[in-house]
């Protein structure tokens, strides 16, 4: 009987080891790469929707509120300067107030922008980054029953190759819409 001699040993040589390391590592690499661009849409697509949903609520709230839509009192230039801190001097939000339409649109205004309140900031400011809106009359002040003007703007962080985490591009959704009497 022959000892089978060292020129048919069976196993796997150090160069083919390290061959399939390379392979299986460029492999990984295009997952990671995958992966960093599915987290920045997945990341974008969640702010749209939540700036839509807000929206969307929001002009639920004055379709019910006509009157107040009507006599301007949802009309905000610019919500970066709203005071979230104060209190509300009657919340319509549980219905349990009174409330006129136009304490009922300042309340609209005020959960749509801060959340429920000051202490659990959510709304526009708490879920968007450096979150704004702009409700305006179409044809001007004291003509919304002829269109409103909607946009909803923020900053989304730029990742990956393109930033550093650090910078933001602006975003921003729009909404022009005419609220039936």
């Amino acid at each position: 009987m022959k000892l089978s001699s060292f020129k048919h040993q069976l196993g796997v040589s150090l160069i083919e080891s390290m061959m399939a390391t390379l392979v299986i590592s460029i492999g990984l690499l295009g997952v990671v790469g995958m992966q960093i661009v599915a987290m920045k849409g997945s990341t974008h697509a969640f702010q749209q929707a939540q700036a839509s949903g807000l929206m969307k609520g929001l002009l639920e709230r004055m379709r019910s509120n006509a009157q107040a839509v009507f006599d301007d009192d949802y009309s905000i230039l610019d919500s970066s300067n709203y005071n979230c801190s104060v209190t509300l001097s009657k919340n319509c939000e549980n219905g349990m107030a009174s409330c006129s339409s136009e304490e009922l649109a300042k309340s609209d205004l005020y959960h749509t922008i801060c959340g429920y309140d000051a202490a659990h900031l959510g709304g526009i400011r708490g879920s968007l980054g450096n979150g704004s809106i702009q409700i305006a009359c179409s044809a001007g002040v004291g003509t919304c029953n002829e269109g409103i003007n909607f946009s909803v703007n923020w900053d989304e962080r730029v990742l990956g190759k393109e930033g550093d985490g650090k910078s933001a591009l602006p975003r921003s959704i729009s909404l022009n819409t005419v609220i039936s009497p």
